[in-house]
């Protein structure tokens, strides 16, 4: 039985020169002068389009029987980064090469096949290879992460909802060095990542996040559901992967611990006892979710309407509370669950959902 005291239970806890004033850049554009500052303008559109134009032919459209996706040419022998998500469980899917023409509708001369040589799961990381490269397609370099800044210029070259190579601009937001996160797919993954505020849309995944100097810092992989929050999977990453021989699969110690499968599948959960907490300040439910006749979860509603509700779970039938799902604002819908991954007492991992979902859809790792 669930050895919990609902009494000594602590919810929430789980949860040198002079300053230029904002407001100041317009005055100090206005004093250089009308002449000068459509040169600046002049100069910053003339700086974009030399972008577009020299890294534009490097970034190619994956098509697998999942869908599109964008991907980019990393060296002269035709091997090609995109996402694993992109190309799903496929041996080969279709390579489109920038037509020359800005803005043709592809021809069949700009489809090849391409292989997947390989796939790191963890990362969300493919590699992909081609027979043969159109002459004006050059490889793009690829920096580091540890040239990466928060604040820095990025930009981003993809197939965004299907319209093909769309440019667009950004700032790195943050850097995130063993970020969790999970596909809709319900795929766990891990990896540094740069957070941007490049807009990203489906299409965009396995894309190119480009630096100030020109090389590859992340590849782009997944939103979220909140504005300017979008994420690249750092380059870092992308060397490592490149440099491991095989694919690397994602193994159990990745997947955080389900809820153990009920007896019964026709079970439905029993309130084993209901009472008041001992401060006196929470209604406690003593629930049997697998229909064994012994408690294996506890719920608790705290009288404060402003106190979220959680339930505390024990997974694996060892008496002890593993598992807790969050219901932040009361709605009935589910916003966190944190986990005792490796079961050594301590939360080490927690999911975040979006509205409505049922799973997770991405995870984070909580600092011991």
């Amino acid at each position: 039985m669930i050895d919990v005291k609902p009494g000594d239970i602590s919810v929430g806890a789980f949860s040198s020169q002079p300053e230029i004033q904002l407001g100041t850049l317009p005055t100090i554009a206005r004093g250089l002068g009308a002449a000068q500052e459509e040169d600046l303008l002049r100069l910053r559109g003339a700086k974009d389009v030399a972008q577009y134009r020299q890294y534009s032919p490097s970034v190619a459209l994956i098509v697998s029987d999942d869908g599109i996706g964008s991907g980019f040419l990393v060296d002269a022998n035709g091997s090609i980064i995109t996402n694993k998500h992109v190309v799903g469980d496929q041996s080969t899917v279709v390579v489109i090469f920038k037509p020359v023409i800005e803005g043709s509708t592809p021809s069949k001369a700009d489809a090849v096949s391409a292989s997947v040589v390989k796939v790191d799961e963890v990362a969300d990381l493919a590699l992909l290879k081609v027979r043969s490269v159109p002459t004006h397609v050059k490889p793009l370099s690829l920096g580091g992460l540890g040239n990466v800044e928060v604040g820095a210029d990025v930009f981003a070259i993809g197939h965004p909802t299907g319209e093909a190579w769309t440019y667009t601009k950004g700032i790195v937001s943050q850097i995130r060095r063993g970020y969790r996160w999970k596909t809709e797919a319900g795929v766990e993954h891990s990896a540094a990542i740069i957070q941007t505020q490049t807009p990203i849309n489906p299409g965009n995944s396995g894309g190119p996040l480009i630096g100030e100097s020109g090389s590859v810092i992340g590849v782009n992989s997944f939103k979220s559901s909140g504005e300017g929050l979008n994420y690249a999977v750092s380059i870092d990453d992308v060397r490592e992967f490149l440099a491991r021989p095989t694919s690397r699969r994602i193994s159990s110690a990745t997947t955080p611990k389900k809820t153990a499968k009920r007896s019964d599948e026709n079970c439905e959960v029993k309130t084993l006892e209901r009472r008041r907490s001992n401060d006196q300040k929470s209604t406690i439910e003593i629930k049997d979710l697998d229909c064994d006749g012994v408690s294996d979860a506890v719920l608790i509603v705290p009288d404060d309407p402003t106190t979220e509700i959680s339930m505390l779970v024990d997974t694996n039938g060892d008496g002890k509370v593993d598992t807790s799902f969050v219901d932040a604002n009361r709605d009935g819908q589910l916003d966190m669950v944190f986990y005792d991954s490796d079961f050594d007492g301590k939360l080490d991992l927690v999911g975040y959902y979006r509205n409505g979902e049922s799973k997770p859809f991405r995870y984070e790792k909580l600092d011991s």
